[in-house]
């Protein structure tokens, strides 16, 4: 068996090779417009016509849809709870959002949501660090009612 270099999701074309090159794409654009036309060129060339297909077009987009940022989330230190403590440890920074909006904060605030975080019940505060994590006005939401 031959490999064809790396493993991208089956899209729907013929080959591994010309799956690697569709999900390259939907990496590689940054709206949907774009990847269509990208879509356009790649099925100019004659070995990989079969792009242009419906079923494979609309794998494409749903994969370009659902690409997200997992790499950005996966991290560890990108969860809000962590990043606050890592504000207080070094005086001030900055909060990394899901949506990667960025929050400036400083040690007395931090200490303050964390401190009120903490006293909340365990199912509480996940959901608000959920919501916290998820958006700029779900950050800020929950951030007047612990800042208080």
């Amino acid at each position: 068996m031959i490999s064809e270099g790396r493993r991208a999701p089956d899209l729907g074309m013929p080959t591994q090779a010309g799956n690697n090159l569709l999900w390259g794409l939907t990496r590689k654009a940054k709206t949907k417009r774009e990847l269509l036309s990208m879509i356009d060129k790649l099925a100019q060339r004659s070995k990989y016509k079969h792009a242009k297909d419906e079923l494979i077009t609309r794998a494409a987009i749903d994969a370009f849809d659902h690409r997200g940022n997992v790499g950005h989330l996966a991290n560890p230190d990108r969860n809000v709870m962590q990043q606050m403590k890592s504000i207080v440890d070094l005086g001030r920074g900055e909060i990394i959002l899901h949506d990667k909006k960025k929050v400036k904060m400083d040690r007395r605030t931090a200490t303050k949501v964390l401190k009120n975080l903490m006293n909340l019940k365990p199912q509480e505060r996940g959901q608000a660090l959920i919501a916290m994590q998820k958006s700029k006005s779900g950050f800020d939401k929950f951030f007047k009612l612990l800042n208080r």
